[in-house]
């Protein structure tokens, strides 16, 4: 959990940046350019050290900032300088805030283009087939491998007709490299869903969901969540019936384990009542 002054910063930042993001000639180019940079902060404290240091001129971080990516983007050298000179709650935030900006580019280069959407749904095709292929997660997620291996290993099985910002997600997660590949794509999912302004609910169910049930149930997360809701279903065998309904932390357990458990615990404090009798 990030703190307040980051929260905000960054806030101040996206608002600050959004201009020049909405321009972009090429928001895929240069959302890389911010993920480059946040690595090379994350892994480098003189690199950080010398963006946060105030007596630095915003003008020569631009050019550090240029002088270190392998290829030009002046948006990502100026949100990089703009970065470094607001407050953080902890140094170690400004790379988080500098990733953060990347996935503002993607998300605005795709609804520019009205492809947000589609970039969602071809996101959460790849997130299941990692989620469901326990071996693939695990390669993706292989933090002896380094960052490049991942990412071209990502590269190659990502299918050729995904957009470029669902493509850019995919491998950005791969570089990544903290705890499972599948968790991570599926929060940034989550960030996607979150900018369309609606909120995400997954729901887990041993068979899929009639039409009838699943606008019932997105009407009920709609009345209770007062905003749009995108309903995301996910194949669990393991349920056997019933489904599991979560909004981010919590959890709604409606399967038939869950019944069966419910209705042994009733039978079992009627027994206790009755022998007390």
């Amino acid at each position: 959990m990030r703190g307040q002054t980051s929260r905000l910063s960054l806030k101040s930042a996206k608002e600050k940046s959004r201009e020049g993001i909405l321009k972009s000639p090429d928001p895929v180019s240069d959302a890389e350019a911010l993920f480059f940079l946040s690595s090379l902060l994350s892994s480098h404290d003189k690199v950080l050290e010398a963006f946060l240091d105030s007596s630095h001129t915003p003008e020569e971080k631009e050019r550090l900032a240029s002088s270190l990516l392998p290829s030009p983007s002046s948006l990502a050298c100026r949100v990089l300088s703009l970065l470094s000179s607001l407050l953080w709650s902890q140094r170690e935030d400004a790379p988080w805030a500098a990733d953060e900006m990347g996935k503002e580019c993607l998300m605005e280069g795709a609804k520019k283009r009205g492809e947000l959407e589609k970039v969602r749904e071809e996101l959460e095709s790849f997130q299941f087939l990692a989620s469901s292929n326990a071996l693939l997660d695990r390669c993706l997620s292989d933090k002896l491998a380094s960052p490049s291996k991942r990412s071209d290993l990502c590269r190659k099985l990502l299918p050729e007709e995904f957009e470029p910002e669902s493509k850019a997600f995919a491998q950005r997660c791969a570089q990544e490299g903290e705890g499972r590949y599948s968790r991570r794509l599926s929060e940034d999912i989550g960030s996607i869903t979150s900018f369309m302004g609606e909120a995400g609910v997954e729901v887990r169910c041993a068979s899929p969901l009639s039409r009838a049930q699943e606008e019932a149930l997105k009407d009920a997360c709609f009345k209770k969540l007062k905003k749009p809701v995108h309903l995301r279903q996910i194949p669990d065998p393991s349920l056997v019936g019933g489904f599991k309904v979560r909004y981010g932390a919590e959890v709604t357990d409606m399967s038939a384990q869950a019944q069966l458990r419910a209705l042994s615990a009733a039978m079992r404090e009627k027994m206790a009542f009755s022998i007390k009798i």
